[in-house]
Order: C-alpha cells, then sequence, then structure tokens
C-alpha cells in the first residue's frame, strides 16, 4: 500500500469513526424525547426537543471529534437556493394535491379547516376565499418563523453534518439513500407508537412510503446542499414542506374512509411525487458532473 493509500485508508477510517459517534449520540439524544413524545403526547416542547436532537448530535461530535463547526454550511447562498427551497415544496404538494383532489381519493374543502383559520387568525365573518387566502399566506410567512427553528435542529444533524461526511465515503445516490433511511428510521418510535400517523390501520404501509418521501426529499435536500454549499435551502425546504403538506394542503382535505391511503406523508401519491422530483435531482446532479468533467 502506497503512502497515499495509506492516507487514504487512514482518512476513512477517521471519517467512519466520527459517523458512528454522529449516530451513537444521535440516538442518545433522540431515546430521551421519544420518552416524552411517547409517554405525554405529541406536545410542541416533546417533539422540538426530538427535531434538535440531531443538532445537538451534530454539535457534540463536532467538539468531540475536533471538527471545524463551519462545515454545518452556515453561509448563506444566493437568493435562487433560497427560492429553490421554498417553492419546492409547494409545487410538489400541488401536483400530489392535484391528484387527491382530482382523483377524488380526498376532497375539497374541509369545512373544519376553514372555521379553524378563522379562530386561529381572528377572521370572524370573513368569506370561505377570504379566510383561506390570508391564512395560507400567513401560514406561509410568518409561520415560517416557528417551522424554521424547529426545522433547523433537523437540518443541522441531517443535511449539515451527515450529509457531507458520507459523501465523503460514498456517491451522491449512496449518500442520499443512506441520509433518507436513517432519517426514515429516527421517525420510525413516532411513527409506531404515537399518533404521529395516519391512524392504527396498516402501520407497516404508512412506515413504508413514509420512508419513500423521505428518500425522495433527501436526493432533493443533498442536491441542495452540495450545489448551495450551504445548510439554509435545506432548512427552508423542510420548513416549507411542514406548512404546505401538514399545515395547508393536508388541512383542507376532506377525509373519506379510504383517504389515508392516498394523501399525505403516509399514503402513497404524494411520496411518489416526492420521488420522482428527487430522482430528477440525481439526475440533474450526474449531468453536471460529467459537463463538469468534459471542461476539465
Amino acid at each position: 500500500m502506497t503512502t497515499d493509500e495509506q492516507m487514504n485508508a487512514a482518512e476513512r477510517n477517521q471519517t467512519v469513526i466520527t459517523l458512528v459517534w454522529f449516530l451513537g449520540l444521535t440516538t442518545l439524544f433522540a431515546s430521551v424525547a421519544y420518552y416524552f413524545v411517547i409517554e405525554h403526547g405529541l406536545r410542541r416542547y416533546y417533539v422540538s426537543f426530538l427535531m434538535w436532537t440531531p443538532a445537538l448530535a451534530a454539535l457534540a461530535t463536532c467538539k468531540i471529534r475536533a471538527v471545524d463547526y463551519s462545515t454545518l454550511g452556515w453561509r448563506w447562498p444566493s437568493g435562487r437556493w433560497i427560492a429553490a427551497g421554498y417553492l419546492l415544496p409547494l409545487l410538489y404538494a400541488a401536483v400530489a394535491y392535484a391528484l387527491i383532489w382530482g382523483g377524488g381519493f380526498g376532497g375539497l374543502i374541509d369545512p373544519k379547516f376553514v372555521k379553524e383559520v378563522s379562530y386561529f387568525l381572528g377572521l370572524a365573518n370573513w368569506s370561505e376565499g377570504a379566510t383561506i387566502a390570508f391564512g395560507v399566506l400567513m401560514f406561509g410567512t410568518v409561520g415560517m418563523i416557528w417551522h424554521l427553528a424547529t426545522a433547523l435542529g433537523e437540518e443541522m444533524g441531517w443535511r449539515g453534518f451527515l450529509t457531507p461526511t458520507l459523501m465523503r465515503l460514498m456517491s451522491f445516490p449512496l449518500a442520499s439513500l443512506a441520509v433518507g433511511l436513517i432519517w426514515a428510521l429516527w421517525h420510525l418510535p413516532i411513527i409506531f407508537w404515537t399518533k404521529y400517523n395516519a391512524g392504527p390501520n396498516d402501520i407497516e404501509l404508512q412506515f413504508l412510503n413514509y420512508t419513500l418521501m423521505t428518500v425522495g426529499m433527501s436526493f432533493i435536500l443533498t442536491y441542495l446542499r452540495v450545489r448551495s454549499d450551504s445548510l439554509w435551502p435545506a432548512v427552508i425546504l423542510h420548513a416549507s414542506h411542514n406548512i404546505y403538506v401538514l399545515t395547508i394542503m393536508q388541512q383542507m382535505t376532506i377525509q373519506y374512509k379510504e383517504t389515508w391511503r392516498y394523501a399525505g406523508e403516509f399514503g402513497f401519491i404524494l411520496p411518489l411525487v416526492i420521488l420522482a422530483v428527487g430522482l430528477y435531482f440525481w439526475w440533474r446532479y450526474q449531468g453536471e458532473e460529467k459537463a463538469a468533467k468534459v471542461v476539465s
């Protein structure tokens, strides 16, 4: 083995050790959060704590392994990456829910959603259309503040630390797949043992659909992380997804008996749409890499 090969092997070993530290600490911190979420319910403070466990693990691993905190991707990118992070969930959610509503798998618009938005924002005597329009505006702007704060906790770990670390060991698709699977497994306890699901029916199928979604999102988020060299587009996309999918489109969908099989993060339509978008970004990444090699 040459000196360069020995150095490369040593670097890979150190990277693997760093990954073990991160995954071990994430498991440790998340286990504490799982206890509170499972025992006391999906209360905002416990859920926020859980969402920050990957960040705590990333920061602790950086300290223990002497990794520069700047590698987490704090640089603010150009506006096009910020726009991409915000708009992509709106686009793929619009496609998925157009299929759900248009196909009759779920109805539009749930009167309960209008009533709750009216009450929450104090919009008594507003028309249904005005209430929905103003609600979407407020959730998509002011609502980003809380969602950014919680999404930052997850993304510091998954995209800030884990993604670039894995990409020192493996290719774009393998790193994206690995992060997506780890992300899904991190959600497994709350999907199986809390009400963070679409109901008690076919939990295994729901988890499979959710895993397809996290893998698809992982391909998108890996692309944004690598190309922007920043954590922030991933944070914004994560927050935007939680707003447009969980807070708006899913909530305004009338739930029929079998809607859970098709709609939301646990039905199959949204995960498949997101997976298709993720595969597009993989294809785009490969094309850009080939073009870069030709130029060089």
